[in-house]
């Protein structure tokens, strides 16, 4: 019957031998080990065997003479054959004992083992000659072997049999193409090895001819430094940009941070209570001096002190109204009294009202008793004032207050200590290629300042006021790619020239941004060189071609070809793999 033959790999576990013994497609499976396997030195995987292959109905053989495979396919009860040619049998004791004395490794290869099984025959005789010489065990062995040899054909198959003992079948007529197969098999792994090669050197080759060449073309021109100078102007509009009437955009970056901030108060308050007491007003006059009023042309007149007026005496000291009065006469001489008297519109007269005051601000020098000799500054021509009566209850009361000062010079120390801090915050977010910061348009101040406690609030002596604001970091920046392309057109070169680099471009004697300011830099010109045009000549070209061919151009000064690979000589046709690098040598 037709059997099939699995090659054990040393790396296989007994995950793979089960897997492989239910894959095979024909019902007897030969398992072949290589030399010093250890899968099946395992009593636990040998039964594992022997039950995978009684569950798919089919009929395994080990083909091995390692004594110690052969201990276990006797327990599992699994057969074994020498070579892929030999007959199977179920090891027994002595035929295990005649193996241990004659330990023989199976070549797992089919055309080794094809030489090494020539006939059954033979070696039964020269194992049974052996035996007879002086090894009863041996011989013992070798009745047994021949008792136990299995003939396995797809009758015993079908029943589950492993009795039968037949003679081993003859061998068939493919055994020609079986043993090409096998040499096929034997060196499969050079052949795989070869093609995997020559693929991988094909590979290499398309990679390094048509892929890898690359150049890069360093080209250095001979150039010429010149001044550019121009006044300018700025605008925060860029729909107001004119590059012809140079106006330049400007954007205005800021930064904002909170920083707090303890100070010193040093304002002073009388917080004791305010004295007061009464004036006495007195307006002199003469009733027919006065002037007319009215259609009637009547002698009369109203005077009015009214809440809030300030009454300063001699001292310098201020009082204020807290009420109003009123000194008025209606222009007949009998309605009031002058000194004691009926009006006499000829004679001098003064009328008086008395209205109540307080102290500006507390304290005991606001006291006036009614034996002070104080003068009072008039308040309104002809009208005089005088102490109607004692002006008392003043008292001081001095306590520490924060004043506006304080929470000033806190505020303006909080804006010096972090000034540079903020600078250069702003200006490392501002950092870019295309920028250009207008430096002298720097500017630092505070909004919402704050102060615990608040202004004019009284600070205990434990206490340390602390002031808050917001500090607003702010520059002008401007595109450099804008600056570049306004010089580039103030520059004015001829056709033959060109401008190689711009130096770093800056604004001078800027004060703010409605005010005008000098770009200043410094440009580099030579002859007019460019990339397309170096490209179209190097292009397929070899490389010390090149060099001479560039050399010769107006202007150049060094040229440098750099290919990607040892084995690159020429520049690539493809514009992708050529990179032409322009640089700037100083006369």
């Amino acid at each position: 019957m037709n059997k099939e033959v699995i090659y054990l790999e040393p790396e296989d576990d007994i995950t793979d031998i089960l897997t492989k013994l239910q894959r095979a497609k024909q019902k007897l499976v030969a398992l072949v080990p290589p030399k010093k396997a250890t899968m099946l030195r395992s009593a636990v995987n040998m039964k594992l065997v022997a039950r995978a292959a009684k569950e798919c109905k089919k009929v395994v053989v080990i083909v091995t003479a390692d004594p110690a495979i052969l201990k276990l396919a006797m327990a599992a009860q699994i057969p074994v054959a020498k070579n892929l040619q030999s007959r199977p049998v179920i090891p027994t004791k002595e035929s295990l004992a005649a193996a241990r004395t004659n330990e023989q490794v199976i070549d797992e290869d089919l055309a080794d083992s094809d030489e090494k099984s020539k006939t059954a025959s033979e070696k039964e005789k020269n194992a049974a000659k052996t035996s007879s010489e002086g090894s009863k065990s041996s011989s013992a062995a070798s009745k047994v072997e021949e008792a136990e040899v299995i003939n396995i054909d797809e009758e015993s198959l079908e029943n589950g049999s492993k009795d039968g003992k037949k003679t081993p079948k003859k061998a068939k007529k493919g055994s020609d193409d079986k043993e090409s197969a096998s040499k096929l098999v034997k060196y499969r792994k050079w052949i795989i090895a070869g093609t995997v090669a020559t693929l991988a050197l094909i590979v290499f080759g398309v990679w390094a001819l048509i892929f890898a060449p690359a150049v890069k073309i360093t080209v250095a021109m001979s150039t010429s430094a010149s001044n550019f100078s121009e006044e300018v102007r700025f605008t925060t509009d860029q729909n107001a940009v004119s590059l012809d009437n140079n106006v330049l955009f400007a954007e205005k970056q800021t930064l904002e941070q909170e920083y707090k901030a303890d100070f010193s108060a040093t304002g002073k308050e009388d917080r004791g209570d305010r004295a007061k007491g009464a004036v006495k007003v007195t307006y002199s006059f003469v009733a027919n001096k006065l002037p007319a009023s009215g259609e009637m042309g009547s002698k009369a007149f109203t005077n009015v002190i009214s809440e809030g007026s300030r009454f300063t005496a001699s001292n310098g000291l201020t009082y204020i109204a807290t009420g109003s009065a009123e000194i008025s006469w209606d222009g007949n001489s009998t309605s009031g009294v002058c000194n004691g008297a009926n009006m006499n519109l000829a004679q001098p007269c003064a009328m008086s009202a008395t209205v109540p005051v307080q102290a500006e601000e507390p304290g005991k020098d606001y006291n006036i008793s009614s034996s002070d000799s104080v003068t009072w500054n008039n308040i309104d021509s002809g009208m005089t004032v005088a102490t109607a009566s004692s002006i008392t209850g003043g008292t001081s009361d001095i306590v520490k207050v924060v004043s506006q000062s304080d929470v000033d010079k806190a505020k303006d120390e909080l804006v010096s200590s972090h000034t540079i801090e903020g600078k250069q915050s702003l200006f490392d977010q501002l950092k870019s290629d295309d920028l250009i910061i207008i430096e002298s348009s720097f500017n630092a101040e505070a909004s919402d300042v704050k102060s615990d406690p608040s202004v004019n609030e009284k600070v205990n002596d434990n206490d340390t006021p602390e002031v808050s604001a917001k500090l607003i970091f702010s520059v002008y920046t401007i595109q450099k790619s804008q600056v570049e392309e306004y010089i580039k057109a103030k520059s004015q070169l001829t056709e033959d020239r060109r401008i190689y680099s711009i130096g770093e471009p800056y604004f001078e004697r800027f004060t703010n941004i409605d005010e005008s300011a000098r770009l200043k830099t410094v440009i580099k010109t030579g002859p007019t060189v460019t990339e397309e045009s170096i490209l179209e000549k190097v292009k397929g070209r070899k490389i010390g071609e090149v060099q001479s061919l560039l050399r010769s151009i107006n202007g150049v000064s060094s040229v440098e070809v750099t290919s990607s690979y040892f084995w690159v000589r020429s520049v690539p046709s493809d514009d992708s793999k050529i990179t032409i690098d322009l640089t700037v040598e100083d006369n």
